[in-house]
C-alpha cells in the first residue's frame, strides 16, 4: 500500500525563507581584490628587492584614529601579525604616519620610539628598518616599511638612495591600497544590497537601508564620504534623464569650482 505524499505546506520552505536563504549565500566577496591584492605583494617584492631589505611591509590605517595595522609583507603574515594594531603615533611606523616624513634607523635598539611587539608576537628580530609614507596624491594610505638586510647581522644601515628608492615605490603601492580598500567596501556594500534587494520590498526602504549600513560601518573609514556620495549619484541617474543631466551639470560646476581654487585637470569619469 502506497504512502500518502507529504503536506506541501509543512515540507517546503516559505517563499520569504527560500529568499532569506538565497540572500544569506550570497558573496561577491574578493571578486575585486583578489588582484589587486597580488599586485600590491608582487610590487612589494619588487621594492623590497630594489632596497636589498630581507623583508618587507605594508601597514594600512586602522580605522579613523591614526592607528595601523599590517595588510601585507613579503615574509608573509601570521596570525599574530594580522591581530596587531599599533595604537596612534606607535613605534616608528606611527612616527612616519603622523609626521608623514620617511625614517631610517640603524640600530633600532638605540631607538626610544622603536616599538617592539610586533617582534614579540612573531619571534622576528628587527635590527635595521627604513620606513616611509604611502600617500596616493594627498591622501595618506599607511606606511611602507623596509627591515633588515639579507644574510647576518650586524647590517649595514639603508642608504640616501635606497630611501629615494623606496619613495618610489610608495606612491604606485599607495594607489593600489587605495584601490583595495576602495573594492573591499564595493564588495561588501554589493553583498549587502542584493540580499536587500531579496528581502526588502520598497524602493525606498532599500535605499535607507544601504545608507544605514554605510553610516555604521566601522570599516568605511576615510572613504565615508566616498560610497556616500556614489549612493546618492547612483540613485540620481537611476530617477530619469532630467535629473541625470542636471546631476551632470552640478558636477561640472563643482569640478570647475575645484580647478579655479588648486589649478587641477583632473577630470569626472563620465
Amino acid at each position: 500500500m502506497s504512502e500518502n505524499p507529504p503536506d506541501s505546506s509543512s515540507s517546503q520552505k516559505s517563499f520569504a525563507e527560500q529568499l532569506t536563504d538565497v540572500a544569506s549565500s550570497i558573496d561577491v566577496s574578493n571578486s575585486l581584490t583578489v588582484s589587486l591584492c597580488r599586485a600590491i605583494d608582487d610590487l612589494l617584492r619588487t621594492a623590497n628587492q630594489a632596497v636589498s631589505s630581507a623583508a618587507a611591509s605594508v601597514l594600512v590605517r586602522d580605522g579613523d584614529g591614526g592607528g595601523l595595522r599590517f595588510l601585507t609583507a613579503t615574509s608573509g603574515l601570521t596570525d599574530e601579525l594580522l591581530a596587531l594594531r599599533l595604537p596612534p603615533g606607535a613605534g616608528i611606523a606611527g612616527l612616519v604616519f603622523s609626521t608623514q616624513q620617511p625614517m631610517a634607523v640603524a640600530d633600532v635598539a638605540q631607538e626610544g620610539s622603536f616599538w617592539s611587539e610586533a617582534d614579540k608576537r612573531t619571534g622576528f628580530k628587527t635590527v635595521t628598518l627604513l620606513a616611509t609614507p604611502l600617500r596616493a596624491e594627498n591622501e595618506l594610505e599607511g606606511v611602507l616599511e623596509f627591515v633588515n638586510r639579507p644574510g647576518e647581522p650586524p647590517y649595514p644601515p639603508f642608504t640616501p638612495a635606497e630611501m629615494d628608492r623606496a619613495a618610489r615605490f610608495a606612491e604606485p603601492i599607495a594607489q593600489l591600497v587605495e584601490a583595495y580598500e576602495i573594492a573591499q567596501l564595493v564588495e561588501s556594500l554589493f553583498n549587502f544590497s542584493i540580499r536587500s534587494s531579496l528581502t526588502t520590498k520598497s524602493h525606498a526602504q532599500r535605499q535607507e537601508a544601504e545608507h544605514e549600513w554605510l553610516a555604521n560601518n566601522p570599516s568605511v573609514g576615510a572613504h565615508r564620504d566616498l560610497l556616500t556620495i556614489w549612493l546618492s549619484l547612483r540613485d540620481i541617474l537611476k530617477s530619469g534623464d532630467a535629473e541625470r543631466k542636471l546631476c551632470r551639470e552640478l558636477l561640472e560646476s563643482v569640478e570647475r569650482f575645484a580647478q579655479s581654487r588648486t589649478g587641477s585637470l583632473g577630470q569626472f569619469g563620465f
